[in-house]
């Protein structure tokens, strides 16, 4: 009976298919699923069938390859979207995945069902298991093909060619990132240290565990420091006080203006030592007086040297008289021109060598103005006041009656446009120039990135323990024989901490990570030194936030190698690699004992 009731069955249902209708049609005109209507796929025969899934394949990589390599996009632009684009990332693997899964049950049960559709048709060629009779065709052959692995391999060369080529670039994609070896450039170096990518750290075998180095800095770096912002705070104010008496002595006609002062340098950045606990740095901007401009002349830095002149001339007001009304043009009307006269000569006979600011002049101005002021509110404080000799800062000594003292340094700065970098008064270590000549200092957007990391990082983050730890043993480092000052300084490990703070996420740097940043940080250096190359972190770094108030020129330059003088000078760069050999030697033994100096 039943075999009587399907073969009368079976014309009506032959009746009801299309020869070649769509997969909505074999599938009892039910959708494929999700995947099926993102792709919009229609399979028609077989030999479509082949074709389909190599276009399959091909978007299913691409795809794959987008979702699992995000970080070909940049996302370090801005920092406080880190945290964001990492949860989004998160949430688009998952929902890949779910339509996969989506996709491969829809997939199957559709090819159920047409098989059933095949059987009711007697079209059982394409099954391996018909009632009961096992087929003994390859299982992975295709329908109507012959010759068991190696037809099939033909049949899918293309699938098996796009899968070679996406093993291949992904080979060739590793090998670009791995990181060449660091060797000595010394002959008399026999022992080598060799970098490696960050995830191996064979160079690195022995250093010390998350407990020996929180132990080491709680002992050592933040029992001595543990003050340093409250005295950073004292400073600050005690300057502003300064400075609001010396504008109460200027004359605005006359003199230059000064401004609010700003704390830079390591101990207003947070990652001071031990000798940064003693000495301060703060810059005191200052601005032309009335009826006066400052016109900044930069030096050509190809030269070698990053300074500019400060030229002084007189300021036309016309545009602002037609605002104001009442304001007198000084250059243009014949009324004032004696007044004119008398300022500018006044400005430039005081400061100024050849119409340009004099440093030297300038500082010594600021210092008798700060003498002056320091009778005015010396009666708030109970220390006593010096201005130690100097000609590019104006030094302040405080000594109280405890015995202990503090040294803060004066720094004297003319903006540079509508951006923090200042010219200013005080020369880099090791470099000397005239006296008309202002040093380019980038001091202040230094002070802002790293405000901007603590801002947008988790809280108790362990950048900062990172470079307190290194410059804390740097400290205390014993020069190589013949030497007279090291190679390298604070300045060289900082920029290579910021330059890591733009690669790695923020909450990379928790304070559980302390080993695995200080490891980076150690391993950035040191590939630094073995190619002789460490960018500037503000000149041609593409990667700099917006926020950032720098000249646009500085976007668009060449990156600025602070490593430029190792490559002419042999000698110098064999002795900053065998300090960086001693400082990992003390990185690996950290002291169970005070340091000397008092720690």
């Amino acid at each position: 009976m039943l075999q009587l009731r399907a073969e009368a069955d079976y014309p009506r249902m032959e009746e009801t298919l299309p020869k070649q209708d769509s997969v909505f049609s074999a599938c009892g005109r039910e959708p494929l699923g999700l995947a099926g209507h993102i792709w919009g796929l229609r399979w028609t025969d077989e030999s479509d069938a082949e074709a389909s899934m190599a276009v399959i394949s091909l978007l299913f990589l691409a795809v794959m390859y987008v979702v699992h390599h995000p970080l070909m996009v940049s996302d370090r632009m801005d920092l406080d979207t880190l945290a964001r684009s990492r949860q989004l990332e998160k949430r688009m693997s998952e929902e890949m995945r779910q339509l996969e899964i989506e996709f491969e049950e829809r997939s199957r049960a559709a090819e159920e069902k047409q098989k059933a559709e095949n059987f009711w048709r007697g079209d059982t060629s394409n099954d391996q298991l018909v009632l009961g009779k096992k087929d003994m065709r390859w299982p992975f052959q295709a329908s109507g093909q012959d010759g068991g692995p190696l037809g099939w391999m033909l049949g899918n060369l293309w699938n098996a060619g796009l899968f070679c080529l996406f093993l291949i670039f992904e080979l060739l994609r590793q090998n670009m990132q791995h990181e060449p070896a660091f060797e000595s450039s010394s002959e008399e170096e026999e022992e080598e240290i060799r970098v490696v990518p960050v995830s191996s750290y064979t160079w690195l075998s022995g250093f010390p565990s998350q407990e020996a180095l929180e132990s080491f800095y709680k002992h050592y770096i933040q029992n001595a420091i543990r003050d340093l912002p409250c005295t950073c705070e004292f400073v600050e104010s005690f300057v502003d006080d300064l400075i609001e008496a010396c504008r109460v002595l200027s004359r605005r006609e006359a003199h230059p203006q000064l401004e609010d002062c700003l704390g830079i340098g390591a101990a207003f950045e947070k990652w001071g030592t031990l000798h940064e606990t003693q000495k301060f740095d703060v810059l005191v901007p200052i601005v032309p007086p009335q009826g006066t401009m400052f016109i900044l002349e930069m030096r050509d830095p190809t030269l070698g040297r990053r300074c500019g002149c400060v030229k002084v001339d007189s300021e036309c007001v016309c545009k602002n008289e037609k605002l104001l009304g009442d304001v007198l043009c000084l250059v243009h009307h014949r009324d004032h021109s004696a007044m004119l006269s008398k300022c500018t000569s006044s400005i430039k006979a005081a400061l100024c060598t050849s119409s340009h600011l004099d440093v030297y002049k300038t500082v010594q101005w600021f210092r008798n103005m700060v003498s002056n002021a320091w009778a005015l509110v010396a009666h708030k404080y109970d220390f006593k006041l010096t201005l130690p000799p100097s000609t590019t800062t104006c030094k302040l000594r405080l000594d109280y009656r405890s015995g202990r003292s503090l040294s803060i340094s004066l720094v004297l700065g003319v903006q540079r446009e509508d951006t923090l970098v200042y010219l200013v008064s005080q020369a880099p270590e090791r470099e000397q120039f005239t006296s008309v000549d202002w040093p380019e200092s980038f001091a202040a957007c230094e002070h802002l990135f790293l405000k901007l990391v603590g801002r947008f990082a988790p809280d108790n983050t362990c950048h900062l323990k990172c470079l307190q730890i290194i410059l804390s043993l740097q400290d205390h480092q014993t020069l190589p024989p013949g030497a007279s000052r090291p190679i390298l300084t604070s300045y060289h490990f900082k920029t290579a901490l910021m330059h890591l703070l733009l690669r790695l996420p923020l909450t990379d740097w928790q304070h559980r990570m302390l080993s695995q940043r200080l490891q980076d940080l150690l391993w950035f250096l040191g590939r630094s030194l073995q190619q002789r190359s460490l960018h500037h972190f503000l000149i041609g770094n593409t990667h700099l936030p917006l926020t950032i108030p720098i000249p646009k020129a500085f976007r668009n330059a060449e990156p600025v190698n602070l490593f430029q003088h190792l490559v002419l000078n042999p000698v110098a760069h064999s002795q900053a690699v065998e300090e960086f050999h001693n400082l990992l030697a003390q990185v690996k033994t950290l002291p169970c004992s005070p340091l000397a100096g008092g720690l």
